[in-house]
């Protein structure tokens, strides 16, 4: 039975708790030995992440365009993970696709690791799978990307602490 991921009706929510229990959790972040709780999470992650990847697939009609079922937990983990540490980055999930904007220089060598691109005109990093990529050459803006995608914005470390109310 799931503990920390048994609110989340679909992939994209149960990635943003991810972010957030992983701010919370981490043991980088936290200044205390949580790597069992962290442990915890992540295999309870890639089991709400499955789970909820199935039945969005036999809910859909249209498999062969579903951008989510291609996606892995372990690669969604292993982005959050490696950008966690690092101070001043805004990341923002959009539709499939994550952006980097903030103090990204002093850390490109570990955003392009993760395959991060950059996007000269949108003053940002994006990262998305080949078979998210955008059969759509419209030259959109960042902000009119969000708008139509719809946006979640996180900070690292350095940033301000989201508080739900």
């Amino acid at each position: 039975m799931l503990k920390w991921f048994k609110e989340c009706a679909n992939v994209e929510e149960a990635k943003e708790l991810y972010k957030k229990l992983c701010r919370k959790h981490h043991p980088d972040i936290s200044g205390y030995d949580s790597t069992s709780t962290m442990q915890e999470i992540n295999a309870e992650f890639k089991e709400a992440f499955n789970t909820l990847k199935n039945k969005h697939r036999a809910n859909s009609k249209e498999q062969e365009n579903n951008n989510t079922a291609a996606e892995t937990p372990e690669e969604f983990m292993d982005i959050i993970n490696a950008l966690i540490n690092c101070e001043g980055l805004e990341i923002q999930l959009v539709g499939c696709w994550i952006w980097l904007q903030g103090n990204t220089y002093p850390y490109k060598d570990i955003i392009k690791s993760l395959g991060f691109k950059w996007a000269s005109r949108k003053k940002a990093w994006y990262f998305r799978r080949e078979e998210d990529a955008c059969r759509n050459r419209k030259n959109m803006s960042l902000d009119e990307i969000k708008s139509k995608y719809g946006c979640k914005t996180f900070g690292t470390a350095s940033m301000p602490k989201l508080v739900t109310v």
